[in-house]
């Protein structure tokens, strides 16, 4: 085999090399990026920002509740804390306990 022949045979075996490694890192980087949000994070709602539509988005909580929580924290101003909510009418200890890890201040 020439020299030029087995330069040749190099520069693609290098291509190669190159272009395997770069997909690599690539699929690499995807799966590293593509995870799913999990249910909690994407769920989590701010009761003292949240708007009477994006309470009701927590399972649990129709709109006569949310506007509970509306009109409590317009009324008495921002919760202090997440147990704060047991304070608005109509907000029961198991109601509650079922929307306690949907909420967040």
């Amino acid at each position: 085999m020439n020299k030029q022949w087995k330069i040749s045979l190099a520069v693609v075996a290098l291509a190669m090399g190159l272009v395997q490694s770069a997909y690599a890192t690539q699929k690499a980087a995807t799966e590293t990026t593509a995870k799913p949000v999990t249910a909690t994070a994407a769920a989590m709602v701010n009761v003292n920002t949240a708007t009477v539509d994006q309470l009701t988005t927590i399972k649990g909580l129709g709109p006569k509740k949310a506007q509970a929580i509306v009109d409590y924290r317009k009324d008495n101003g921002a919760f202090k804390s997440v147990d704060d909510l047991k304070k608005v009418p109509g907000i029961s200890e198991k109601l509650f306990a079922s929307i306690q890890p949907q909420v967040t201040l």
